[in-house]
């Protein structure tokens, strides 16, 4: 693969958007750790983010984006999960739900200008469920046509960016059986969302979203059943992609963290650079985050040519999920681990670092998919695969 070097236009974007991080993010992140973030502060700083091109670096401006490449966008995305995975998870759902919306045919445009506009100035929150196999669809929700729509019932675990969503992309099984995705509005249609008793080990604080006698026009549905697999499957493939630069992001903090605290002078209780086994975990961190990296990169440009990678995706969130784990099991072993730990929060972002091969903890899940496109042959996990 030939690998183009940052432009100065790119490394510009990324230094500056750095720098609002730190100045106007990072302050908010730290006050909440470990809670989720008021909706209305995460809309102050989903609108900040905004401004930089997140959600909208790669839409076309003709819709309102950017236009700049898909691995511009992943660039800049890296360095929000460095600072943030709640806020990255945060802006990872409107970023997949933007360019469901940019593709959206001409016969939808009124949809697109409805919701994509204050999607792509941060102003709006949009969530999705997404499960990788049709059998989760059963006992989720269903959906009864009438003379002027839908009515929907039922309800979904684990939606994207559900806590916070102004409206969100469902999945709903027909009276005929067929599978289609809607678009539902939270204050025009109504629904439900609540965190979950069991919120998910890597802080992205999981939603149950509700569903009760939800009156839809025909309008709100976006994806037929014909059409359904092969829009699903491309944004799989980005949802996967999303996932591993969260991990790169986890890594990158840890390892930053490391080299920070190696480079103290020796006192009681610090790690230095001298000490050999500081020296050999940092390289191995290093090593291990520029192959992930390289491989988030490789999808990415995939993505950016239209060619179909689920492949390169799957090995991409991964490795990338498999090296977050290996890093702050490592920075955890380390000299001065106590100070890292109390810096860092280490063993909230271990729990993190754990589930993020998959949302279910489960790294044969993205084994599954990778064996699946290189046999040939469908493969079925016996457990849930959704959305980061």
């Amino acid at each position: 693969m030939k690998m183009q070097k940052a432009t100065d236009a790119q490394r510009q974007a990324v230094e500056s958007f750095r720098t609002f991080l730190a100045l106007e993010v990072t302050p908010v992140i730290r006050k909440f750790r470990g809670r989720s973030i008021p909706a209305e502060r995460m809309r102050e700083i989903t609108q900040g983010v905004a401004e930089f091109g997140l959600p909208g670096a790669s839409i076309a401006p003709a819709f309102g984006g950017m236009g700049f490449s898909v691995i511009t966008e992943a660039m800049l995305l890296e360095e929000l999960c460095v600072v943030s995975c709640e806020v990255a998870h945060c802006v990872i759902g409107n970023m997949l739900v933007a360019s469901v919306l940019a593709d959206l045919p001409v016969a939808q445009q009124k949809l697109r200008d409805q919701y994509l506009p204050d999607l792509l100035a941060g102003r709006s929150f949009a969530g999705f469920y997404l499960p990788q196999t049709d059998a989760q669809a059963e006992g989720g929700v269903n959906a009864w046509q009438t003379a002027d729509g839908w009515v929907i019932n039922g309800a979904h675990e684990q939606v994207c960016n559900g806590l916070y969503c102004d409206f969100l992309i469902a999945q709903v099984r027909t009276e005929r059986g067929a599978l289609c995705h809607v678009l539902v509005e939270r204050e025009q249609h109504g629904y439900t969302s609540r965190i979950l008793d069991r919120p998910t080990l890597n802080g992205m604080f999981s939603a149950r979203v509700s569903f009760s006698n939800v009156r839809l026009p025909v309008s709100q549905v976006i994806w037929e059943e014909q059409n359904r697999l092969e829009r699903q499957t491309r944004l799989l493939e980005q949802v996967d992609v999303c996932a591993a630069l969260l991990s790169i992001g986890l890594t990158r903090a840890v390892q930053e963290a490391c080299i920070a605290a190696a480079q103290l002078p020796d006192s009681p209780g610090c790690s230095c650079a001298s000490q050999p086994l500081a020296a050999l975990r940092i390289a191995e961190m290093a090593t291990r985050l520029e192959a992930a990296r390289l491989m988030c990169l490789r999808a990415y440009s995939l993505i950016d040519d239209g060619t179909p990678c689920q492949l390169q995706a799957s090995m991409a969130r991964w490795l990338a999920s498999e090296t977050a784990l290996k890093a702050c099991q490592n920075a955890l072993q380390l000299p001065g681990g106590k100070e890292l730990s109390a810096a860092l929060d280490l063993e909230r972002l271990v729990r993190e670092s754990i589930v993020l091969p998959s949302p279910n903890g489960l790294t044969d899940a993205q084994k599954f998919s990778i064996a699946n496109a290189l046999m040939g042959i469908s493969i079925q996990p016996t457990f849930n695969v959704v959305a980061p």
